[in-house]
């Protein structure tokens, strides 16, 4: 889903700039560019999916009591703000996911929380185009175990051979789908974190060489699982 179907860092990087903003109005003293960095050291070291980053920013900085409360809290604001003005799929997506949702049966598979994984798919309108949405509290695994691959087979009813896995990181999206027995496909326009792993069966330029693949695999039955 992040960064495959979702500019999901893109994002992050817009709404770490407006909690920057909200917060240097309310005396925050460091300078937008070190607060964005700040955050993104956080998002290094917990994950992107971690719930306390302004909290860990604000205390970290060394303020405290009701200073640090507001800090925090404008900074939440400002973030969740900005998300629901930006979150927009890759240009091309939903033609692309239109075209083979009636050939096909879709599936995201995330290691996002539950309820953020279906916010970003209802705020981005893609809702609508998937039979199953997986998420990290199926398994309480993470990529590149194995675990939530094989929890989504038995969820569509098929075997890994015959999945088609999309993700934009190498470590995680295709490592996993590999080590699970899936066909994996790179989505090479997204935003890679992390270095290169496994070896992807393909490698997808822009969103829409996605249907080009599919018609290259043999198997009869297929289902597609994007990350």
């Amino acid at each position: 889903m992040d960064n495959t179907l979702l500019d999901f860092l893109g994002l992050k990087r817009e709404t770490a700039r407006e909690a920057a903003r909200m917060m240097r109005e309310r005396g925050w003293k460091l300078s937008e560019k070190e607060t964005m960095e700040r955050i993104f050291r956080i998002y290094d070291s917990k994950g992107i999916e971690y719930q306390k980053t302004f909290a860990d920013l604000v205390y970290g900085a060394g303020y405290r009591g009701n200073r640090a409360e507001r800090l925090q809290q404008a900074a939440i604001i400002g973030y969740n703000r900005r998300k629901f003005e930006v979150l927009r799929s890759y240009p091309g997506v939903e033609r692309l996911l239109s075209r083979l949702k009636g050939r096909y049966r879709l599936a995201v598979l995330s290691d996002a929380p539950r309820n953020k994984a279906w916010q970003r798919l209802i705020l981005s309108g893609l809702e609508g185009f998937f039979n199953e949405v997986g998420t990290f509290h199926d398994t309480g695994k993470q990529k590149p175990d194995k675990a939530p691959f094989l929890r989504m087979c038995h969820r569509l009813r098929v075997k890994p051979a015959e999945c088609l896995f999309v993700g934009d990181n190498p470590e995680r999206d295709i490592a996993g789908a590999k080590a699970a027995g899936m066909k994996a496909a790179w989505a090479k326009y997204g935003h890679v974190i992390g270095k290169k792993g496994k070896k992807a069966d393909f490698v997808l330029e822009k969103p829409g060489d996605l249907e080009k693949v599919v018609e290259k695999i043999r198997y009869k039955k297929i289902r597609l699982v994007i990350e």
